[in-house]
């Protein structure tokens, strides 16, 4: 059982105070009960100490509200937290001590169907403050034990069988809400250690899951770059040192490989579900390579909504299906001019490259080796997307189409 005396560690106890806090500002209904007290009590005797008594406890409990707005405004207060406490029951002992004191300035001086008010009113208190300080025993106690001991010292006073009968009374309500708090005390503490400890293990999962991710990216760029930039270099070395390939042709192999290798960079970088970003890093990296070869690049973008599928691994097939559609165009077309374009369609963003060159046949070019066709086709239904051509002797178009919101987990 946790010593209500003592204040638990410090991550734990900043949990306890803001329970306290946050619950706090329902105890303004304290002030209209000062009010009901004072009006209701006041005479003769009572009224010149009535005064002072509601002012100050008005005070105090305002004061108590200003603090927990203070606090529960404040973005961290963890090294400060004990101090904070510490001085949250010192608040608490006050109030308690003002509606301790209640009981000495008005019994003997009021009616007995007044002090069954007074006493009805102790009840709701001890018992209402239950509710709101339980997360933090001795708070509690700081509130309660100034009012139960001036609530019995005064009616034991009294020396009248009826109101020590009233205060044994009192002193077994005051045990029972003990247990009470202890009960709530114990199913609070669990809360928030299960909290803690639910906390902790999100943390770990968190932290596997970003290392079995670390992990599937290394291996998707070492299988990228080995298919891709590994391939292009080892067929260029063959035929290299077979000596069937010039110069030029081999300057044109290297600048494919340095193609491969940047993109394959390139969608590492987050693009934050950002189409026309990972459009504009492309374009980048390939603008330079167009306007060598003589082809000139217009660029004719509109507003498309974000792709919440994007990641490096989806990333970087779009951006193969596109280079592979520019290095169609640098090699065999005899292109020009080069558009490319973004379009929403329903429930689709349509990236559409068209070139002014003579065009291909798409069955022929499939059918005698088009393996970068090919290629676009697996890339492009590996993310559930859909890529198609319209080609004659005047232009050719690609047009990916890329869903909005993915259906169901591509691979």
């Amino acid at each position: 059982m946790h010593n209500p005396f003592r204040f638990a560690e410090n991550p734990i106890l900043q949990e306890q105070l803001t329970l306290v806090m946050r619950h706090f500002r329902s105890t303004i209904v304290i002030i209209p009960i000062c009010l009901l007290i004072w009006w209701n009590l006041s005479n003769e005797v009572n009224t010149p100490y009535l005064h002072w008594w509601a002012v100050a406890t008005i005070s105090s409990n305002l004061l108590l509200q200003l603090y927990s707005w203070y606090y529960l405004k404040q973005p961290s207060l963890g090294a400060n937290t004990r101090r904070i406490a510490l001085f949250y029951t010192l608040l608490h002992l006050v109030d308690g001590m003002m509606w301790g004191m209640v009981t000495w300035l008005v019994i003997g001086n009021v009616s007995d169907v007044e002090g069954v008010l007074l006493m009805a009113v102790f009840a709701g208190m001890l018992g209402g403050s239950l509710a709101t300080l339980s997360p933090v025993p001795l708070f509690y106690l700081a509130f309660s034990l100034p009012q139960v001991i001036g609530m019995t010292s005064k009616l034991w006073s009294m020396e009248d069988i009826s109101y020590r009968s009233l205060c044994m009374a009192v002193l077994l309500f005051f045990v029972a809400l003990l247990g009470q708090l202890f009960n709530s005390t114990k199913t609070t503490l669990s809360t928030i250690t299960m909290k803690f400890e639910l906390a902790s293990s999100n943390a770990k999962l968190r932290a596997i899951e970003k290392s079995q991710t670390l992990e599937q990216e290394r291996q998707r760029l070492m299988q990228e770059m080995h298919d891709g930039l590994g391939s292009s270099l080892v067929s260029a070395l063959r035929v290299v040192e077979n000596g069937k390939m010039q110069s030029g042709e081999l300057a044109g192999v290297l600048k494919d490989c340095i193609d491969d290798l940047k993109l394959a960079i390139d969608s590492i970088e987050p693009v934050d579900d950002d189409l026309l970003l990972l459009l504009a890093t492309l374009r980048f990296r390939l603008g330079g390579r167009l306007e060598s070869t003589g082809v000139r690049l217009h660029w004719k973008v509109a507003q498309i909504p974000p792709l919440d599928w994007l990641d490096p691994r989806t990333s970087l097939h779009v951006l193969r299906i596109l280079q592979e559609a520019f290095t169609n165009i640098i090699k065999h077309t005899k292109a020009t001019e080069v558009t490319l374009s973004t379009r929403l369609d329903g429930d689709y963003v349509v990236v559409i490259v068209t070139d002014n060159g003579s065009g291909f046949e798409l069955t022929d070019a499939i059918q005698n080796g088009g393996r970068g066709l090919a290629s676009q086709l697996h890339r492009a239904k590996a993310i559930g997307a859909e890529v198609s051509w319209l080609s004659n002797s005047n232009q050719t178009s690609v047009i990916l189409k890329l869903p909005v919101k993915q259906k169901s987990q591509v691979f």
